[in-house]
């Protein structure tokens, strides 16, 4: 059914106290805003309940067991840890995860719910009119979020931040990388948050972006604000939009301007770009075709609520139908959260981060059916575990041999400021400010 303008927000609000009776929610959004190069159909993707579920950590893990699970044509979603890695790579990580969830979790929901953006609304798993049935019978809930946490805690002081920033810039020196993203991970004690998802939509609302998400897996909640997309299938293609450099979003449009002007023609900036434009390149032509990469935009600037970014386009002909693990085996994890070259970067993030990233920039997202799947990269995110009452939030840059240690600090404050500030928010409402 196609909703009528004035039917949108109204559904969507009833749609989010109905999710909140669910223990398993997937809730992916776009924000109302336009994604690079304007790729994809729908605004909003929900999977709620959970038909079946598979859950598997380092200790069990199977290939076999993943794609045997996602044979079945049906609506799935998923969430995978960034430590999948090892999986692939044949790599191990030393750090530990204050949180330690599964490295891969899919499920096949009861209800899959998706609006276009021409507005056509579609549910999987009961009728229309079952579901809006049920929509009515749903009271609406508390909009106000209740934080409390009696500490928060980093996982490198700034000044060893900047000897980390250092050290990697020796390591490019002398020639045992080209680029290293460097992360910053924040720890909550004795967490507790009374309503998760209305504090996912505040922090959507204070820095909206086209590939936010809300994930309840039970105890486990996932809250973020990503700007970035992984990787994408359409139309027997496969697209990835990596992030790489970023500038300070000012609401005056002259001093915006010249933020923009200044991330568009920074040398530094471009030059770890288009190391990961490359190795994105690389990494789809595994996939691929020969010959029929390419890079459909590169260097543009997209400004969002807190920051510009500047995001490239690439694409290829998929060899074959889109096969979800064959993608991720070949591309996983994201090359904008790696550094190049991966393979040798992701054992130097071992060694000089401190702790495990976990769910962090790993990736979030759904399979269709007809097996196309598109998935976000797991940043500006706040991570939850209600069983455990520890949240964390990490934020991360990529370090070159031209970085400047303070300026690479004050890039994780920028990219953290909206975590912080509905954090602030939140614990002032509660007179529970840290």
């Amino acid at each position: 059914m196609i909703l009528q303008e004035n039917q949108v927000q109204p559904t969507i609000t009833k749609l989010k106290s109905f999710a909140q009776t669910y223990d398993t929610v997937f809730w992916l959004e776009s924000c109302n805003l336009p994604n690079a190069h304007d790729i994809g159909a729908f605004e909003l993707v929900i999977g709620l309940g959970e038909k079946s579920k598979i859950e598997l950590t380092s200790t069990d893990f199977s290939w076999d067991a993943v794609s045997s699970y996602l044979d079945e044509q049906a609506w799935k979603f998923f969430a995978l840890s960034y430590d999948l890695k090892n999986e692939i790579s044949k790599l191990e990580t030393k750090n530990k995860d204050v949180l330690n969830w599964p490295v891969l979790s899919c499920v096949k929901p009861e209800l899959t719910i998706t609006l276009s953006k021409n507005n056509e609304f579609k549910v999987y798993g009961v009728s229309e009119a079952e579901l809006f049935k049920l929509l009515d019978t749903v009271n609406e809930k508390d909009s106000k979020p209740i934080v409390t946490f009696s500490a928060i805690s980093a996982s490198l002081t700034e000044e060893e931040h900047h000897q980390r920033v250092r050290d990697i810039k020796r390591e490019i020196s002398e020639g045992n990388m080209y680029e290293m993203n460097l992360c910053l991970e924040h720890v909550l004690e004795d967490f507790e948050c009374k309503q998760p998802f209305e504090l996912f939509h505040k922090l959507t609302r204070t820095s909206p972006t086209p590939f936010s998400a809300y994930v309840q897996l039970n105890h486990k909640h996932v809250l973020c604000a990503s700007p970035e997309r992984f990787l994408t299938t359409l139309n027997n293609r496969v697209y990835s939009q990596p992030i790489k450099g970023t500038s300070k979003r000012y609401e005056n449009f002259a001093q915006n301007q010249e933020s923009r002007l200044h991330l568009a023609n920074s040398i530094k900036e471009r030059a770890e770009h288009i190391m990961i434009v490359d190795l994105v390149r690389n990494d789809l032509s595994k996939l691929c075709k020969v010959g029929s990469i390419q890079v459909d935009e590169l260097f543009e600037i997209y400004g969002y609520k807190h920051v510009n970014q500047m995001i490239s386009t690439i694409s290829g002909e998929l060899e074959s139908s889109p096969n979800f693990v064959e993608a991720i085996k070949a591309t996983y994890p994201m090359g904008s959260m790696t550094g190049a070259p991966k393979h040798i970067v992701m054992k130097f993030i071992d060694a000089l981060e401190t702790a495990a990233r976990g769910w962090y920039s790993g990736t979030i997202g759904y399979i269709q059916p007809d097996g196309n799947f598109d998935s976000n990269v797991v940043i500006r995110s706040l991570l939850y575990d209600s069983e455990k009452r520890v949240a964390k939030f990490s934020v991360g840059g990529a370090i070159t041999f031209d970085s400047d240690p303070t300026l690479e600090y004050e890039e994780c404050l920028l990219k953290s400021e909206a975590i912080r500030s509905v954090l602030d928010i939140t614990a002032r409402e509660a007179s529970f400010l840290h």
